[in-house]
């Protein structure tokens, strides 16, 4: 990446990087972009990282938190995940069932009608069982994945990202620190 992203990405970390990704993670995803199209589950302090490093392309973003969502988000979809971490087992054994009803995110049509080059899996929030956690959004990432789609999870070093990836795709590319990146 150029002095900009670097700059930006000190600028990052300054702001706030508690149990966040680490340098070389963010390095590694932005290493795929530049011109592609990119799904990003979660805004935060990272996202102007995110639009500079693919700068070229078209970039999406998945929130479910409004006080992270500007006005002037064009590029921002406001999603409603409807699960707790806690029925992470539930769901995942009704998954491996074909039911698949209760991990589904409402979405308008667009996010389907693009072919994603990169998906980012970042959020919800997944660290009580009183939270969403990532089920739907994982699962989400799979339905919308092509053959060579690069998807990147982070948080695998806790339960629902690792088995739920895991599960849910076939090729482990490369994992560092938290992130994993897989392909179906």
């Amino acid at each position: 990446m150029d002095n900009k992203f670097e700059r930006m990405l000190d600028e990052k970390m300054e702001k706030s990087n508690h149990g966040q990704m680490t340098k070389d993670e963010y390095r590694y995803i932005a290493s795929f972009l530049g011109d592609k199209t990119f799904l990003v589950f979660g805004t935060g302090y990272d996202t102007p990282l995110w639009r500079y490093a693919n700068n070229n392309g078209k970039n999406l973003f998945l929130e479910n938190i409004g006080k992270w969502i500007k006005h002037e988000d064009t590029d921002v979809i406001k999603v409603t995940y409807t699960t707790k971490r806690s029925h992470y087992k539930d769901l995942l054994q009704e998954y491996q069932q074909g039911i698949y009803d209760r991990l589904v995110i409402d979405l308008p049509q667009e996010v389907f009608d693009i072919k994603w080059d990169c998906i980012f899996v970042d959020s919800p929030v997944g660290t009580t069982d009183k939270k969403p956690g990532r089920m739907q959004s994982i699962y989400t990432a799979s339905i919308l994945a092509k053959s060579n789609t690069e998807i990147f999870v982070h948080d695998c070093d806790r339960t629902v990202e690792d088995v739920y990836t895991k599960e849910m795709f076939s090729t482990f590319v490369n994992e560092l620190t938290k992130l994993r990146h897989v392909r179906l």
